[in-house]
């Protein structure tokens, strides 16, 4: 009797520990009938700064969605995008979802019209820039076309480039204000890579590397320029005032390109 009484107690134990481990705590609520409501959502705030770190927007955001698109406006600015730091050196991927309190800085500028002129210079097989040859010759052979019927500063200019070439775009024989690959968003085209980053000296920034041709065609570049955002490495060991165009960059301009017929 005593051996069976012992077997009920382990099978009565045995059974609640099936149900408690099977068991999942829901943080539901119910209604007065005793209905399960909806489950409350979190929320997370999103608070949008300028490159001076003054608030310029908050939003309230569901735990997953993305950052709300809402572009900010500053009075007397453009907006440029979003971006990781007040630099506005990277942009953000907005489109992730969010899951806490996010901080997003918003890039802006000025309208300020350029006054600059702007040439390709390099060097390779192709016959504009083996005239080039690095600025060895310079003359409005090189410069790029300024639409003045645009409000913005937009720059283009048409070339037949050959695989190997290399180039940038500058102001002057000095090379002020240099415009190299860091400027292009992309350097491919239906998954082929038709521009990139030439190998450079020392550790170059991006910004004033050579663009590379990969593959030879007729090109179309767009140069935007945004001057009143040009930043300066007043850092840099050979900066000085005189040479500042040399330490020029802008975290907005870009060079856009398409091939032609």
């Amino acid at each position: 009797m005593k051996k069976k009484i012992v077997a009920l107690a382990l099978a009565v134990s045995c059974m609640v520990g099936v149900v408690g481990c099977s068991s999942e705590k829901k943080n539901v609520d119910t209604t007065s009938n005793g209905v399960a409501s909806s489950e409350a959502t979190d929320k997370y705030v999103v608070t949008y700064y300028d490159q001076d770190k003054q608030v310029v927007a908050t939003e309230e955001v569901e735990a997953g969605q993305p950052v709300p698109d809402i572009k900010p406006e500053k009075d007397g600015y453009e907006f440029m995008g979003y971006y990781i730091n007040p630099e506005c050196g990277r942009e953000m991927d907005i489109t992730s979802p969010v899951v806490g309190d996010k901080e997003v800085y918003c890039g802006y500028t000025k309208a300020q019209k350029d006054e600059r002129k702007f040439y390709i210079v390099g060097a390779g097989k192709s016959e504009i820039l083996t005239k080039s040859n690095w600025g060895e010759t310079f003359d409005d052979t090189f410069a790029l076309t300024k639409d003045e019927s645009s409000e913005k500063n937009v720059y283009k200019i048409t070339v037949e480039l050959s695989v190997g070439d290399e180039f940038q775009f500058v102001t002057d024989v000095k090379w002020s204000d240099q415009r190299g690959f860091g400027y292009i968003k992309d350097g491919k085209l239906n998954g082929e890579t038709y521009l990139k980053k030439a190998a450079g000296l020392g550790d170059s920034p991006a910004e004033k590397s050579n663009i590379l041709v990969e593959k030879s065609g007729k090109y179309e570049f767009t140069l935007t320029t945004y001057p009143a955002s040009d930043v300066y490495d007043t850092e840099n060991e050979y900066y000085t005032e005189e040479t500042k165009e040399n330490f020029n960059s802008n975290p907005f301009d870009t060079i856009e390109w398409k091939i032609v017929e």
